[in-house]
This record gives C-alpha cells, structure tokens and sequence, in this order.
C-alpha cells in the first residue's frame, strides 16, 4: 500500500480547559496546514519542496559534548529563526509543544521553561492500519497525546530555552508567525524551517550555506552543499 491507500488521519479536538481563542488557533492550523496534526515531521512532510534542512553539530553529529556545543545550536536556531523571519516578514508569535503525558521532570521543565502554555487540540485515537499482525489489547487505555501553546513575541532567551529542552529531552515544538504560515523547529544536532513557498526556502537556505547538509548525507532535505574531503571520507 502507498500512502495514499491509507485513510486520512481523524482531526484533532479541542483539548478540555482550551480558552476561547484555541478555536482560532485550530482555525489558523487548519487553513495553513489541512489534514495535518501539529506534531513538528507533520509541517515538515506537509510541504516537501519549502523545506530547509541545517545541520547545527558538525559532521552531523545529534549529542551536546560540551558546552560549546550548546552554545552552538542555541545561537544557530537563533539566527536561522531571526532570518526566517526577515524571508518571510512575519515574526514568530506562536509556539507549539506537545504535551508530555507522563508526570515528572520533564514534564515540569517543559511548564518552567514555557510559562503560559495553555491547553490547545487532543489528537484523537489514530486510525488502525491494515496490518493483521499488529494486535490491540483491551487492557487500559492510554491518555491520549495533545498539545499545548503560547501566543506572543519570542525573544532570543526562549529560543535557546527550546533548544535545550529539545537535546535534553527530544521536546516536539514548533515556533510559528501569527498566521501560521511557516514552521521551525529543531531536533538533536538540526533545525527544520517551513516555509510558504520554495522561492522562500532557497532564499533561506542561501542564507546559511555552511550550514546545509553536505552532499550525499543520508536522511531528509532538499538542499545541500559541497562536501568536505573528510565528509566524503565518513560518506563511503
């Protein structure tokens, strides 16, 4: 089966306690991003051809050694944020973070480093797939994943606040203008943006060449850069 055998993924719902403007919000996801639940790869696959990939450790490289290192994709995702927003002429103004189900210390760094995340959409049980050996028990139920957001300016201390929260606990957030229209987000050692068309990604990935994966590295993107000799070393 393709993907396109597969039925469409059941629309999110509004999570309980959302304030009056979540409906707005969901309005806004659903215009900009149709079909899609707001989890970072689902911007991402959403719009193949306006997205750039950066790498933010060298030589692809996903854990912190040190603190230069931290130091380094911080500033990184600063500036590939700051850019977007002068592509794009729009500023963040929204951020979205999925929910961490389980109590702990995540979840608690997660609300103190993100102070007035309120309650957003509920992703809905997914669909089952056609594959007869998968089997699901009637024991009891999970929570179900949702998430949650903040509108206003995001300045440059919660950007790198995000980052690290990301290298140390692979949070899934996005940072997007009030419209909604362009994504960024960053994983271990990368930043994905989304942009509203290709002409805007390639002014942006024109921005940070050095950035781009080199030619040949595995995994998604669509541009790319030269490669070192010792790139094409760790590429045979």
């Amino acid at each position: 089966m393709t993907d396109d055998d597969y039925p469409p993924p059941p629309p999110v719902f509004l999570s309980p306690g959302a304030p009056p403007e979540a409906q707005s919000l969901l309005d806004r996801w659903n215009e900009q991003w149709p079909g899609r639940h707001p989890w970072r790869s689902s911007a991402r696959d959403a719009r193949p051809d306006a997205v750039v990939r950066f790498h933010t450790l060298p030589n692809g490289g996903q854990e912190l050694r040190h603190n230069r290192d931290a130091r380094t994709v911080s500033r990184k995702f600063r500036r590939i944020v700051r850019a977007t927003e002068h592509v794009t002429g729009l500023p963040a103004a929204v951020i979205i973070m999925a929910d961490e189900r389980s109590l702990g210390d995540c979840r608690d760094l997660i609300r103190s480093t993100v102070p007035g995340l309120r309650p957003w959409v509920t992703d809905p049980y997914p669909f089952p797939n056609d594959d007869d050996d998968v089997v699901i028990d009637d024991g009891p139920a999970s929570p179900l994943e949702s998430h949650s957001f903040r509108s206003g300016p995001v300045d440059d201390d919660m950007l790198t606040a995000l980052t690290r929260l990301v290298h140390y606990f692979d949070a899934d957030f996005m940072i997007l203008p009030e419209d909604l229209s362009w994504a960024a987000s960053t994983y271990d050692g990368g930043v994905d943006v989304v942009l509203r068309t290709a002409a805007e990604a390639e002014a942006l990935a024109d921005l940070f060449t050095d950035w781009l994966p080199p030619e040949g590295w595995g995994g998604f993107h669509t541009w790319c850069r030269d490669a070192t000799p010792r790139e094409r070393r760790l590429l045979s």
